[in-house]
């Protein structure tokens, strides 16, 4: 998990995280999630939390991608709107 997040492959990083799903270890799912945060796409992300049923797994990464645009979101507008 570490290398993939060193790597800053994001393929990797992703085939990571089906191998997780596939082996069932869930918790190593969402850990990947924070680990290599910042190598993950969220539509992958949701697609393979949904398909497996482990929302609650991911919804901590969700909560935090939706903090993550929200913030970019308002530093935009307030710029637009000095």
């Amino acid at each position: 998990m570490q290398y993939a997040a060193e790597s800053k492959d994001a393929e990797l990083a992703e085939k990571l995280l089906q191998w997780f799903l596939e082996e069932g270890k869930q918790e190593c799912f969402a850990a990947c999630l924070f680990t290599c945060y910042d190598l993950l796409h969220p539509d992958v992300v949701l697609e393979l939390a949904w398909r497996h049923n482990i929302m609650d797994f991911a919804m901590p990464y969700f909560i935090q991608v939706m903090r993550e645009y929200l913030t970019k979101v308002d530093g935009l507008f307030y710029k637009v709107t000095l």
